[in-house]
């Protein structure tokens, strides 16, 4: 099969560019022939198997006279409003912006159709991108897969709703990460549900894993628990409460001792404030490769994802199949899946508080939320420290790229007998 990949996002970072690139490597293993539309910098590294053809789109003006390319001269539009890079809000494009933005990137996706002569073209983002896309070529099989972040666009973007709305509704399939997403797809862009297909997340069980993994009770006594974060370094990830409970916890003496390693970049000025005074026991390292998040997470013992709003967190199932114990919050969806897809899961979920927005809680819910978390942390760290915590390893190998890959293909030839009956 010939298979066309295509986001408005850099392809190997945050979640969904992460998704994108392991289907790619995922169909490139399986013999199928491909070629990938994605935004990048002129200085981004594009990392794709040997045979993969690239048409990339760059932001920047410097781009467009070195390499002849047309380049669109705003920061990369980001799926969150707070990127770990520059970036512009797809709610303050202009209809000029929109304009050039549609310009550029059909310009790309054209000369992939014509060079592919795709079987299927696999959108990324249930968005402004997907539905131009649609729009374009109304002929092509098209799929789109919702990582989240795009239905938090649909209710923020009033500029591009209409947009993009009608375009989505006319995909030949909906791709969705769990149950609950499912149901918000169809109600937000008026399909019935059975136009959306669970096709769940994954993740590269070569990279992480619990080779040559020290357990905590095989370590030295004296030594600190070890509480790991990756992601965004943002007030939508709760970043801000989960530093203000690491500081109380920190300052109590009958917490056993702890050291916590923050990953991932910051825009957020609010929060690169509170990175800037932290205690001893925090290191915060900036963006870092999967290969080093991979052996910081075999060496740790807690991973905490304290976020408001997400898909279906990739990171939760990469802490687990390393050897972590995962305190996260009760996200929509999330347990349901992992309870389904994750054998002996052993995820500590905290109660999701009370919202004033989809990602940001109110004031009471915020205190709410510390108290929880504080609590949980505790428990979990005081568990490991004198371990206490259950031995049995979450069985993961079920939920890697092959079996996600393989569901998306399965759900498109279950769509083309559909419409042949």
């Amino acid at each position: 099969m010939k298979i066309l990949s295509i986001t408005a996002q850099k392809p190997h970072s945050t979640g969904s560019g992460t998704y994108l690139t392991e289907l790619v490597r995922s169909w490139d293993s399986a013999g199928h022939t491909q070629a990938v539309v994605c935004r990048i910098y002129p200085d981004d590294s594009i990392s794709f198997p040997e045979g993969v053809t690239c048409c990339p789109v760059y932001f920047s003006k410097k781009s467009s006279a070195e390499s002849g390319t047309p380049a669109l001269p705003f920061p990369v539009v980001g799926m969150s409003d707070i990127m770990p890079y520059d970036s512009t809000l797809y709610r303050d494009l202009t209809p000029s912006m929109i304009s050039l933005f549609e310009e550029v990137f059909i310009s790309a996706v054209s000369r992939a159709v014509s060079d592919l002569d795709p079987d299927l073209i696999v959108c990324h983002h249930l968005f402004l991108l997907t539905a131009l896309v649609r729009k374009a070529f109304p002929d092509r099989r098209i799929a789109g897969i919702s990582h989240g972040t795009d239905l938090r666009q649909m209710m923020n973007c009033d500029n591009l709703r209409d947009i993009v709305r009608p375009e989505i509704a006319k995909l030949d399939m909906l791709l969705a990460l769990h149950e609950e997403q499912k149901h918000q797809i169809a109600d937000i862009f008026g399909v019935s549900e059975s136009r959306v297909t669970v096709v769940g997340s994954g993740y590269s069980s070569k990279v992480f894993n619990t080779e040559g993994r020290i357990p905590y009770g095989s370590r030295r006594q004296y030594d600190a628990v070890r509480i790991c974060y990756a992601g965004k370094m943002s007030r939508p990830k709760g970043v801000p409460e989960l530093l203000r409970v690491l500081k109380q916890l920190s300052q109590e003496p009958d917490t056993p001792a702890f050291d916590v390693t923050l990953a991932g970049g910051c825009q957020d000025e609010t929060v690169l404030e509170m990175l800037g005074d932290l205690p001893e026991n925090i290191t915060w390292l900036g963006q870092i490769p999967q290969s080093v998040l991979a052996g910081l997470f075999r060496s740790g013992d807690i991973f905490v994802l304290p976020s408001y709003f997400e898909g279906l967190p990739l990171v939760l199932i990469e802490a687990m199949a390393s050897g972590m114990i995962p305190v996260s919050t009760d996200l929509p969806g999330v347990r349901p899946w992992v309870g389904a897809n994750v054998p002996h899961q052993n995820i500590r979920f905290i109660p999701m508080p009370e919202m004033a927005s989809i990602d940001c809680p109110t004031e009471a819910g915020r205190d709410r939320f510390v108290h929880d978390l504080h609590d949980t942390l505790k428990q979990v760290i005081s568990d490991i420290a004198s371990g206490i915590i259950p031995a049995e390893k979450p069985d993961t190998l079920g939920i890697t790229w092959d079996s996600v890959a393989a569901k998306v293909l399965l759900a498109d030839m279950n769509r083309q007998d559909e419409k042949r009956r």
